[in-house]
């Protein structure tokens, strides 16, 4: 009875043994063939990874350009329209935006600073990097980026202020 219940956990184990190997040479070849892919310590299939990172490079027609979002963000700040603001600016930095415009020392300075023109460094794609110089200090030389992001819709929004 014994050399039984042994030799039928000896099959046991062999089969989970063989099921892991199997597993891991399975695992192997979808790494080498680039089905499976690892990104920031996660591991995806291409197809999960290309719908959580879609590609950030598309064609596709703006409906809008950054002069104008960047017009309609400031005129929305100067009205004390945060939510409206709020829409020119890209998903995942909203929050970090709304905390900013819930300080009202930011806020104020922000309502000072912004200029009514900005100027044009590049675009790149479906990246659009512009500056402003601050009108009120004149000895304040400095180019403030403004970073704009064109939406897999065509919308050009504000990445980074």
């Amino acid at each position: 009875m014994k050399k039984k219940i042994l030799k039928i956990l000896g099959y046991i184990v062999l089969g989970i043994i063989i099921v892991l190997l199997g597993f891991f040479v399975w695992a192997r070849y979808e790494m080498e063939t680039g089905q499976l892919v690892k990104w920031d310590g996660e591991w995806y299939t291409k197809e999960e990874l290309e719908e959580k990172y879609p590609p950030q490079q598309y064609d596709i027609e703006a409906k809008n350009t950054p002069e104008e979002v960047y017009s309609k963000f400031r005129e929305a700040l100067l009205n004390n329209n945060k939510e409206k603001a709020l829409k020119f600016i890209v998903e995942d930095k909203k929050d970090l935006y709304r905390e900013a415009f819930n300080n009202k020392n930011k806020y104020k300075e922000w309502l000072e600073r912004l200029p009514k023109k900005i100027n044009k460094e590049n675009i790149h794609g479906n990246h659009a990097s512009y500056y402003y110089l601050n009108e009120k200090d004149s000895d304040d030389n400095i180019a403030h980026p403004i970073n704009f992001v064109k939406t897999n819709k065509g919308y050009w929004k504000i990445d980074s202020i």
